[in-house]
């Protein structure tokens, strides 16, 4: 019988697949006595860094997440209405008025540019100079409005609007009484004026930033403090004419400019201010 060895050597190696199941291939062993590590020693591989992706927090987020526009608390609709009301407005304003941009901006800082602006632009009554008083608080009303006021809705807004105004115009009616008691008529009126002249100023700078704090995700308390520097800015300016005025040409004391300046312009403003920011 033909051993495993002569079946190997006669068979042909196309016809191997074919040999009898019980034929073996003898693998030989050669072992030199040499430890494969002393050959090969084996690599300490540190562990793959786990970084990640550039685009990891660039990715536009779901719809139910986080919406692409989105909006302060108040109702869109009504507000657009309401600032693009505001434009209209003091564009208006402007135009039947015949203001110059430029020499409205000369006169917060030049008496004699406002003596100009009032002549050229026949701002002596006060039926002509309310209106911009009025343009600027419901602006204002805005700005406060956003910050503190939003879940009242348009209602909330016209309370607000209409108290700011009230008292606005009781303030100018107090000014003109004390103007009246201590003898100083054409003081007070020339005040009055440069007042008005600085609020048409505030509100044209405002009204811009009135629609980044509105529709702007980021604009509510950021262009809110942007807001109260330009309010105070002109406060501070306003008020540094008015004692100007009081002092080179009032005769009265100024005990009595003091004690205004407490309890008409300071007093109040201080409120206001507390009253937003707690």
């Amino acid at each position: 019988m033909p051993t495993d060895d002569t079946i190997a050597q006669t068979t042909p190696f196309y016809l191997w697949d074919t040999t009898a199941a019980d034929s073996t291939l003898q693998v030989l062993e050669v072992n030199l006595g040499i430890p494969m590590d002393s050959i090969f020693p084996p690599i300490d591989r540190p562990e793959p860094l786990q970084r990640n992706s550039l685009f990891t927090h660039h990715g536009m987020p779901l719809l139910h997440e986080q919406p692409v526009a989105r909006r302060n608390d108040a109702e869109p609709a009504w507000m657009f209405i309401v600032l693009m009301a505001l434009t209209v407005l003091l564009v208006v304003y402007y135009r039947t008025r015949k203001i110059s941009l430029g020499e409205l901006l000369k006169s917060t800082i030049d008496s004699h540019a406002t003596d100009r602006l009032v002549r050229s632009c026949n701002m002596v009554r006060v039926s002509t100079l309310v209106p911009a008083g009025l343009l600027t608080v419901a602006m204002l009303s805005v700005a406060v409005f956003q910050a503190a006021m939003v879940h009242t809705g348009p209602g909330g807004y016209l309370l607000l609007t209409g108290g700011i105004a009230v008292a606005y115009l009781l303030r100018n009616l107090v000014v003109r009484l004390l103007g009246n008691v201590f003898d100083s008529k054409e003081n007070v009126s020339a005040y009055i004026t440069s007042n008005y002249l600085y609020h048409l100023v505030l509100a044209t700078a405002v009204l811009p930033l009135l629609f980044l704090q509105v529709y702007m995700p980021w604009g509510n308390m950021v262009v809110l403090y942007v807001i109260v520097a330009l309010t105070v800015l002109v406060f501070v300016l306003r008020l540094s004419r008015g004692v100007k005025v009081f002092l080179t040409n009032s005769k009265g004391s100024s005990f009595y400019l003091f004690y205004y300046l407490c309890t008409i312009e300071i007093v109040p403003f201080l409120v206001l201010t507390k009253w937003l920011f707690d």
